[in-house]
């Protein structure tokens, strides 16, 4: 055999293309994943575990944004006034602070820095929070009752409206929940959530509406959700349809038999966080008559609080809670209206939680484009070196303590979601 030959076969061994198999096209390689054997997964809940898809790996791209850390504001939500100041409500409570009550913090550098927070007279937590295209803020809240105030100065001073026990059927507790806050319908009526504890882990969901402003609300109408949720949000597109995304109990996922649908759903249990899902539904008559209720596409436990947000270049946010690995918060794009979603590339906002206390990552589009997205996440001080985890023997976090508020200024990108393939 001749030196060249030889040193051709070495040179081919080497490489590894001597009698190589072609390699495996991705339509090959996605369809061998899906066919191998589930990941075991350790037993129990919430264990960040529960609705993740094991057999696959992230591919992250990096991009700039800007974080904050606040103070005094428990599960923040921003809104813009007219003149560019960003405004952050929030909550402070008990046992960090003697009172339980909304909070407001303001940024005049585009979301850089914040000023001292300002303590409102409105008892609870904060429950949705938006700037109407007058300039009005609307702050929904709740402790002993129910409310919703409004402000026609930037949030200076507030008239409230306390939802009447009567307004719907039933006599147990109201709850505004911890949703986006009410849309502007195109007529100006405005629309937002609101439950009625019907059992134990068991709700009776409407939307109420107000034709006045924010100054005064009634004319409920009843949404098709059973009595699986407590949490919905909603989103209104310039069709004119109205996108609803709900954190719905597992009590679907058995009743519409979607154990295999909905990641995690064959294990989720009733009466618990553990067992929620998101799921959408539409609307396209001013909110009188609605669509079934059907899975997202999230798994269970991805649902800390799930929120559309309709971009004005026509593209649509479903931002959520992430409270399984990694802990934080994340957003899935749609590129029909939010009749469907692009799982397979989310933006991972936050992945810093110490644990599954955190999410509910409601959002507001900047006049610049800019996304600014408030939530909340667990963090743990620990002086100077020690264990490499400490969270398991950890106590339960309270807010605006080891619960931080955050807020994160990121922009979307220009070619996100990709487009489908033919």
């Amino acid at each position: 055999m001749r030196r060249r030959d030889m040193y051709t076969i070495a040179a081919a061994l080497w490489s590894g293309q001597a009698d190589a198999a072609p390699a495996l096209t991705a339509d090959q390689w996605r369809r061998e994943a899906h066919s191998a054997p589930p990941y075991r997964k350790p037993r129990g809940f919430r264990n960040g575990f529960d609705g993740n898809h094991m057999n696959q790996v992230m591919v992250v791209d990096r991009s700039p944004a800007i974080r904050v850390k606040l103070e005094m504001a428990g599960k923040p939500q921003a809104a813009q006034l007219p003149d560019g100041t960003i405004v952050v409500a929030g909550f402070i409570e008990p046992p960090v602070h003697k009172e339980s009550r909304c909070t407001l913090q303001y940024s005049r550098d585009s979301g850089k820095t914040f000023g001292e927070p300002v303590v409102l007279a409105m008892e609870g937590r904060s429950n949705g929070f938006r700037c109407l295209r007058d300039g009005a803020l609307l702050l929904g809240h709740g402790g002993s009752r129910q409310g919703i105030s409004r402000s026609a100065d930037g949030g200076k001073t507030w008239t409230t409206f306390e939802i009447p026990q009567n307004i719907v059927p039933g006599d147990q507790d109201l709850r505004l929940g911890e949703c986006h806050g009410p849309i502007e319908l195109a007529d100006g009526t405005l629309l937002v959530h609101l439950a009625r504890t019907v059992g134990k882990y068991e709700w009776a969901a409407y939307v109420i509406r107000s034709r006045d402003g924010g100054r005064t609300w009634g004319d409920p109408t009843r949404v098709p959700t059973e009595t699986d949720s407590d949490e919905i949000s909603y989103a209104a597109l310039p069709s004119g349809r109205i996108v609803g995304i709900t954190r719905s109990s597992a009590a679907i996922i058995k009743r519409d038999r979607l154990e295999d649908i909905v990641p995690g759903g064959r294990e989720a249990p009733f009466g618990s966080e553990a067992g929620d899902a998101a799921y959408s539904f539409f609307s396209t008559d001013g909110g009188r008559t609605w669509a079934k209720p059907k899975p997202t596409g999230l798994g269970v436990l991805q649902a800390a609080g799930a929120y559309p947000l309709p971009l004005r270049d026509g593209r649509m946010l479903l931002l959520y809670g992430n409270r399984i690995f990694p802990y934080g918060t994340q957003a899935a794009g749609s590129r029909d209206g939010g009749l469907t979603w692009d799982l397979d590339h989310p933006i991972i906002l936050s992945w810093h939680s110490w644990s599954a206390y955190c999410g509910h990552p409601r959002s507001v589009q900047l006049r610049d484009g800019t996304i600014l997205t408030g939530y909340y996440t667990h963090r743990i001080d620990t002086e100077g070196d020690g264990a490499a985890d400490t969270a398991r023997n950890a106590p339960t976090p309270r807010h605006n303590r080891e619960d931080t508020g955050e807020v994160v200024r990121w922009r979307v990108p220009d070619n996100w979601p990709p487009p489908r393939r033919a």
